[in-house]
């Protein structure tokens, strides 16, 4: 297996680690420059500079399935950005892991419990964002149904799909209810992305699958095979899903570092709050940790 390392610009704080297997994984090898936009509302100003610019990867919301925007053009925005003068690989956001209630297979009279997969609020304070026991046939229906969200992207001509919250399998909600039912959430994930992979590659073998955080689960063969790229995100910095604060609180640099007096004291009056209000965030794991692992598919 052929691993590159490859730095994306993605608001200066993620990596993508490419993994290159056959021609369609190859593609990232070129990948140097990237730009991950993830706005319902894109304008056609933005469209003309994203087109004019050098970025040799895009990652987009899929935006015909906010359910305000259902008459959006992608699909000649896919074409004008992959027949740009500096071509573009073309990926669509979606979220895997969660339940957003802006999209169109959101029903009025959803909430957490009903159904019962739906199983809590976002734990960053992401409004309408709800974590999801992703192992049920009907969030799999979504996605993977004959008129599925799936098939309208590959459609639409996008070379491959950006999945996020992977790491859904860790959020206390998820875990609670896979063990009340006997199932490993790890497991579950790992075979949810291998069931997106082979959907989308029956349509289109080319098709690309990357994947955001969750970077510990690079160790498992069965889920590098999966998919064709990590990306991670908050390796760096970190910030609030409100914007206050923006972005700028740094992680610990090391492992010695985390959850220490002497980091506490490095960080702002509003990053302080959002370490004290969120323990399980980023801010409690080490710039160390995340590079570990994905420094190890050189070597897996």
């Amino acid at each position: 297996m052929v691993v590159r390392l490859l730095i994306g610009v993605i608001l200066g704080v993620a990596i993508l680690v490419g993994i290159a297997v056959g021609l369609a994984r190859g593609e990232l090898e070129e990948v140097e420059n990237w730009l991950y936009l993830i706005d319902v509302n894109v304008s056609e100003n933005t469209i003309q500079e994203i087109e004019r610019s050098s970025h040799d990867l895009v990652v987009l919301d899929f935006i015909p399935s906010e359910a305000n925007n259902t008459a959006y053009p992608m699909a000649e925005v896919v074409r004008r950005l992959q027949r740009a003068a500096h071509p573009k690989i073309v990926l669509a956001y979606i979220d895997i892991g969660q339940a957003e209630s802006f999209r169109t297979y959101w029903q009025n009279d959803w909430e957490v419990g009903d159904p019962e997969w739906i199983v809590a609020e976002d734990p960053d304070g992401w409004v309408e964002n709800y974590p999801v026991a992703y192992w049920y046939d009907e969030w799999h229906e979504i996605w993977l149904g004959r008129d599925g969200t799936l098939s309208e992207i590959v459609e639409t001509g996008f070379d491959g799909v950006y999945l996020d919250w992977v790491e859904a399998y860790s959020d206390e909600h998820v875990v609670a209810i896979a063990e009340e039912q006997g199932l490993d959430p790890e497991q579950e994930m790992v075979w949810w992305v291998e069931d997106i992979g082979e959907y989308t590659r029956s349509l289109n073998p080319d098709f690309l699958v990357v994947a955001q955080n969750a970077a510990e689960l690079v160790e498992r063969e069965d889920y590098r095979e999966a998919i064709d790229a990590i990306a991670q995100e908050q390796v760096w910095f970190d910030g609030a899903a409100d914007g206050d604060p923006p972005g700028d609180c740094p992680l610990p640099r090391t492992e010695d570092q985390v959850e220490t007096r002497a980091y506490e004291q490095r960080l702002s009056r509003a990053c302080l709050r959002l370490y004290r209000e969120f323990p399980d965030s980023t801010l409690h794991v080490s710039s160390e940790w995340y590079l570990g692992y994905l420094s190890r598919l050189k070597f897996l």
